[in-house]
């Protein structure tokens, strides 16, 4: 299961991506956006830890695509977003969480990403990312603290630079704009 910082570093840039016109000055609020919203489907982990219904409740419902489509498009509308490309953006950023987690889980979990057609959770089985589901009663919370540094050391080598391309490429794809604008 990749940790939020997997999650928010693609919604940024799934939001990024499917801008209109992107300035890094003027839409960085749309691109913060884009990293809450990746994070929000694992808001069940609220039933699995603090009401103890354990894993059972993690990925279900909130990784489909259909809670994508609703959360993003609901969302869409209460920040105003005019551009159907906008609107994508977000709609996409939530559904890459469960994406995501389908694509990291080889052994364990899946996500629900037909619910609520399917209760089956996918999984492609390329490959496991990494596990990390502790349960706080069963390790120390140092050593939850310290896997979850690590574990995060690396979304952020993974996940970082395709971030970064995606704001470079599209800040000069409008700076270049602006410049044959100014030329004309």
């Amino acid at each position: 299961m990749p940790l939020p910082i997997a999650h928010a570093l693609i919604g940024a840039s799934v939001v990024v991506a499917l801008r209109d016109d992107f300035s890094l000055r003027w839409n960085w609020k749309p691109m913060l956006l884009g990293v809450v919203i990746a994070v929000v489907p694992d808001f069940d982990l609220f039933f699995s830890w603090v009401l103890g219904y354990g894993l059972v409740m993690h990925a279900g419902f909130t990784h489909s695509i259909v809670f994508a489509l609703a959360f993003g498009s609901a969302l869409s509308l209460l920040v105003g977003e005019k551009s159907v490309r906008g609107v994508l953006g977000y709609i996409a950023a939530v559904l890459s969480h469960g994406l995501l987690d389908t694509i990291t889980k080889k052994e364990f979990g899946g996500a629900q990403l037909l619910w609520p057609i399917s209760d089956h959770r996918y999984k492609l089985g390329i490959f496991s990312e990494y596990q990390f589901y502790p349960a706080p009663h069963q390790q120390p919370i140092g050593e939850i603290l310290q896997q979850a540094s690590v574990i995060s050391g690396y979304e952020l080598m993974i996940y970082l630079p395709p971030l970064i391309l995606v704001v470079c490429l599209r800040s000069f794809r409008r700076w270049r704009g602006l410049r044959l604008k100014e030329n004309n």
